[in-house]
């Protein structure tokens, strides 16, 4: 049998053995035990007998004979008709026949010790040994939280010949590999960052220059309408080119995890004002409306550079799918375990068939096809929620806007 390759299970398997062994050599032992006293009681009730049979007059040849002649089935049908008629029979009372219940009691009480007393041994066996266990998972549990929290060169004790130990070694291994990857994930990450920094500065450096080539053929004024055109055009297309780079330079180091936010405790209201201020002029100039509906006593611990990029970008997507005279509210509200910050809209509302991908990479509805975009804005605004430990939905109707809901519960705050 496999299971008994564990020396731990062999251990308990003999012991639990020997255990048995010395209640079967017990029991035999009052067996015999009771098979004496029980030929001692009933010698001494047949003398008891004898005496009185003989005291009544009976010769003691045939008392004698009574007791020591073999008997027939008849003798036994007589004397149990004779007995009976004075209510000694199978179902007597066994307190009527005091040598019975002296019997009983000995060994009721003997057997009901020696049932006792190896019962709370092999308790004592099985306790032994799940204690033995139990320490040794509460010892592993500990280490690998150890291992959790960052002492990666911790190893469980696996050095013993059983099954624990065999499952021990395999955690072990897991580990090596874990911190394996571990490294190689850290080697990965540092080499994204230095090429998100190389190219960066690579595409800073030319967008730079044709953004300065432009404003300068732009401040020429050479009188021709068809350059000046163009070059308005052009400059539009190398601010959204560079609004496109910086967005997706800035969603590959969230994906890099090279970003640590710097997150401090403000005021939420004042936060929001902020951002809805840089949108202001915009809706303004398209005839639409943004309201704030916060208290002022409403907290958020943040990173406001990059949470207000998230929000930013949500507002943004708000003014792109509204019109003329249609309102964005934005309000916040806290519970007992979370903050909820909310942008609303009564725009046109989103597809019931995009409403499941639009927080994905590049992805654009048939509704957004007429906008300028590549679809990257509402996927940067959730990467910099979860970053903050939130997490970020969406509810819409067709024709009755859409509402973003960003949810920070306060224990990834504390």
């Amino acid at each position: 049998m496999q299971i008994l390759n564990d020396k731990n299970v062999r251990l308990q398997a003999v012991l639990i053995t020997l255990s048995l062994v010395a209640l079967i050599l017990v029991s035999q032992v009052a067996i015999v035990r009771m098979a004496d006293d029980y030929k001692k009681a009933m010698i001494a009730h047949d003398n008891a007998v004898a005496g009185y049979l003989s005291g009544s007059g009976i010769d003691d040849h045939q008392v004698i004979m009574a007791f020591t002649s073999q008997k027939t089935d008849r003798d036994r049908e007589t004397g149990s008709a004779l007995l009976a008629a004075s209510g000694y029979k199978e179902n007597v009372k066994i307190s009527l026949l005091p040598e019975a219940e002296q019997f009983y009691q000995k060994y009721a009480l003997a057997a009901l010790v020696v049932s006792i007393v190896f019962s709370l041994i092999l308790l004592a066996i099985f306790s032994l040994f799940m204690h033995r266990r139990n320490r040794q998972f509460e010892a592993a549990g500990n280490k690998i939280r150890c291992f959790m929290d960052g002492n990666t060169a911790i190893r469980l004790e696996d050095g013993n010949e059983d099954s624990l130990s065999r499952f021990f070694a395999a955690v072990n291994t897991m580990a090596t590999s874990l911190n394996t990857h571990i490294e190689k994930e850290k080697q990965n990450r540092e080499f994204l960052k230095n090429t998100i920094s190389d190219i960066s500065h690579q595409l800073k450096t030319p967008l730079t220059a044709l953004q300065m080539y432009n404003e300068i053929m732009i401040e020429e004024n050479t009188g021709n309408e068809v350059v000046e055109k163009f070059s308005l055009k052009s400059q539009r297309e190398l601010s959204r080119m560079e609004n496109l780079i910086q967005n997706l330079l800035k969603l590959a180091k969230l994906d890099a995890g090279t970003i640590e936010l710097e997150k401090r405790t403000h005021r939420l209201k004042g936060f929001l004002e902020k951002c809805i201020g840089a949108f202001i002029t915009r809706a303004e100039m398209e005839g639409k409306s943004i309201s704030l509906q916060c208290d002022n006593s409403t907290e958020l611990c943040l990173d406001e550079i990059w949470l207000g990029e998230a929000i930013g970008n949500i507002i943004k997507n708000a003014l792109d799918h509204t019109a003329a005279a249609d309102q964005i509210v934005i309000t916040c509200a806290e519970t007992v375990i979370a903050t909820v910050i909310t942008v609303k809209d009564n725009g046109t509302g989103i597809l019931p068939e995009d409403i499941h991908h639009i927080f994905k990479r590049f992805y654009r509805s048939r509704q957004s096809k007429d906008r300028q975009g590549i679809g990257i804005g509402l996927a940067l605004a959730k990467a910099i929620v979860e970053q903050h430990g939130g997490t970020i939905t969406v509810q819409s109707e067709m024709e009755n806007g859409a509402a973003f809901r960003l949810i920070f519960p306060k224990l990834s705050n504390l």
